[in-house]
C-alpha cells in the first residue's frame, strides 16, 4: 500500500460519514424545541345574564368532554348534544344551549381555549374561537423558535402582547385615531391574559351525578 492510499484510510476511518439514522445537530435542535410545545386543552362554556352583564359559566367536565368529542368527529354541524343530565340541549353547529322541557331563552355556548380577565370584576372572559386560534398559531411559534414579545391586534382593534409563557397581557384600545387610520397603541392597566381553563380561577364540576330523575319527574309532571 502506498503512502497516500495509508494516509487516505486513516482519514476515512478518523471522520466517517453520518449513517442515514443519525441526526444533525439542527434537526436535535428543532426536536427539543418543538418537543416544548403542547396544544392547549379546551374547555366549554357557555354564556349567561346574571346582574345585566354576560357571565361565562363552565360546563361539567363529562359534558365539557362529550362536547368535545362530538366537536372532534368532524360532524358538528347538525349535532345535538344532551347535557345537564338531559336538561338541555346543545347544538354544536349554532354554538346555542336550549332547555328540553320548558322554555327559556337560548344561552350561546363556545369552545374556549383563551381567556382575557373582564374590566370590574376577576373573571375571565374567553376570546371567540376564531381569534384563540390565532393566538394559539402565534404561542406556538413563539415557544417553538424561542421568539417571543409577539404582538397582535384583536378584531375591535385591543392589543395583545405575548412576552413570555407567564406573563401575557391585554390592551385596550387608545381612544380615537388620527386621520391615516394608525394602529392602536397600548395603554392604560393591562389585563392579564391566560391560555387554557387550568390557569384561570374557575369552578368545574366532574358532573357524575346522575340527573335521569329530575329528567323522568319533569316528564311525569307535563303530562299529567
Amino acid at each position: 500500500m502506498s503512502l497516500v492510499e495509508s494516509q487516505q484510510e486513516q482519514s476515512s476511518q478518523s471522520d466517517p460519514s453520518p449513517s442515514p439514522n443519525s441526526c444533525s445537530s439542527f434537526e436535535l435542535l428543532d426536536m427539543d424545541a418543538g418537543s416544548l410545545y403542547e396544544p392547549v386543552s379546551p374547555h366549554w362554556f357557555y354564556c349567561k345574564i346574571i346582574d345585566s352583564k354576560e357571565t361565562w359559566i363552565p360546563f361539567n367536565s363529562q359534558d365539557s368532554q362529550q362536547l368535545e368529542e362530538a366537536y372532534s368527529s368532524g360532524k358538528d354541524c347538525d349535532r345535538i348534544v344532551p347535557t345537564d343530565g338531559g336538561r338541555y340541549d346543545v347544538h354544536l353547529g349554532e354554538r346555542m344551549r336550549y332547555a328540553v322541557y320548558w322554555d327559556e331563552l337560548a344561552l350561546e355556548v363556545r369552545r374556549c381555549t383563551w381567556f382575557y380577565k373582564g374590566d370590574k370584576d376577576n373573571k375571565y372572559v374567553p376570546y371567540s374561537e376564531s381569534f384563540s386560534e390565532v393566538l394559539e398559531e402565534t404561542y406556538m411559534l413563539a415557544v417553538t423558535l424561542d421568539e417571543w414579545k409577539k404582538k397582535l391586534e384583536s378584531p375591535n382593534r385591543e392589543i395583545i402582547i405575548l412576552h413570555n409563557p407567564k406573563l401575557m397581557v391585554h390592551y385596550q384600545p387608545v381612544a380615537g385615531s388620527d386621520e391615516w387610520g394608525s394602529a392602536p397603541a397600548e395603554q392604560g392597566r393591562p389585563r392579564t391574559v391566560k391560555r387554557g381553563v387550568e390557569n384561570i380561577s374557575v369552578d368545574i364540576h366532574c358532573g357524575n351525578v346522575n340527573h335521569s330523575f329530575f329528567s323522568y319527574l319533569l316528564i311525569y309532571l307535563f303530562m299529567t
